[in-house]
């Protein structure tokens, strides 16, 4: 009987590499928009979820606090039991409708990559900051992200404006 580790077989090789820190694209992530696209070799992902080890470290620092890390708690057995939900946790429609707006603009203007400043709307729908969207038509009459013709007709972007505002009151 052979004690210690066993020597595998010459013939197998299995190398098992695991990208704990993925490379995301720096500029799909501000953006939403990358001038690569399909072929750019970053990941595309806007998402600013935490990494393993932090939150294993929000987990311990709880537990030495005897407090709960912080999030949203999605269902619980007592509501379910009781019949009742949070007026926090109720979704209206208004609120759905502005979250899937958010969601198709980007939250910062893809031209100086800032969040936006007199934000204005293309004819195509994209969003950019009035003096960005101004600065480049002089260039370049064409729309920085779709490449498709302004012909100059830039408008207030009212939504967007408006979903700002709400953001900076809350």
């Amino acid at each position: 009987v052979k004690v210690g580790p066993v020597k595998t077989a010459s013939a197998i090789r299995m190398t098992t590499f695991t990208d704990f820190a993925p490379d995301v694209c720096k500029d799909y992530k501000k953006t939403g928009f990358c001038g690569f696209g399909d072929s750019c070799k970053f990941l595309h992902a806007r998402e600013d979820y935490k990494q393993g080890w932090a939150l294993d470290n929000d987990w311990e620092k709880s537990g030495k606090e005897g407090t709960r890390p912080s999030g949203t708690i999605m269902a619980s057995a007592a509501n379910k039991k009781q019949g009742l939900a949070n007026d926090a946790e109720r979704i209206t429609d208004e609120e759905e409708e502005e979250r899937k707006m958010l969601e198709k603009i980007p939250f910062a203007c893809t031209i100086c990559e800032k969040s936006y400043t007199n934000p204005i709307v293309t004819r195509c729908g994209h969003y950019f900051c009035e003096a960005c969207a101004l600065k480049r038509f002089r260039k370049n009459p064409n729309c920085a992200i779709c490449g498709a013709g302004t012909g100059g007709a830039f408008n207030r972007a009212k939504k967007l404006n408006d979903l700002l505002k709400r953001k900076r009151e809350r």
